[in-house]
């Protein structure tokens, strides 16, 4: 049997707003952490942020409280080693 994978991931327009946003949830104790942008996903930034699709929700909701800007959400489906990027942001 495959292992299936599956996790939420925000985009940004730049470093410092990737750094920003980490800082920002890591203080509410939600599962996240820095991971490079995925070569599915187009960016100009090369940092994104991997999160517990659990948490997804009230992460977002923080970002947009604070006015913090993101380009792109998105969740990844990884079976093996095939993937899954299905851009969800609505």
């Amino acid at each position: 049997m495959k292992k299936v994978e599956e996790f939420n991931l925000i985009s940004f327009e730049s470093t410092h707003m990737a750094i920003k946003s980490e800082k920002l949830l890591k203080e509410v104790d939600l599962d996240i952490r820095i991971i490079p942008v995925p070569r599915e996903i187009t960016s100009s930034c090369g940092l994104s942020l991997r999160i517990n699709p659990i948490d997804y929700d009230k992460g977002i909701k923080i970002l947009i409280t604070n006015n913090i800007e993101f380009s792109g959400c998105y969740l990844i489906k990884k079976t093996g080693f095939k993937k899954e990027v299905l851009d969800i942001k609505s």
